[in-house]
């Protein structure tokens, strides 16, 4: 199951807030807390998120590359 540890660690770690992801994205709040939480952004929404707020797009990845080191 992933958690996107490494996206919550990275928004925290910067401040970044989720008002911030949904004014990026012109979504609401409460989806990107769906997102957050587990439906994950698309490719097209992690290209905005590095365009507009300088997420690096590994950030969103990190989760899946931990999970497949474990085995």
């Amino acid at each position: 199951m992933l958690t996107n540890s490494g996206l919550v660690s990275y928004l925290v770690i910067h401040k970044i807030r989720q008002k911030a992801i949904a004014e990026a994205l012109d979504v609401s709040i409460s989806t990107v807390y769906r997102k957050i939480k587990g439906l994950g952004f698309t490719q097209q929404e992690i290209f905005v998120l590095n365009q507009k707020l300088e997420i690096p797009v590994h950030t969103f990845f990190d989760e899946i590359i931990e999970l497949s080191e474990h085995k």
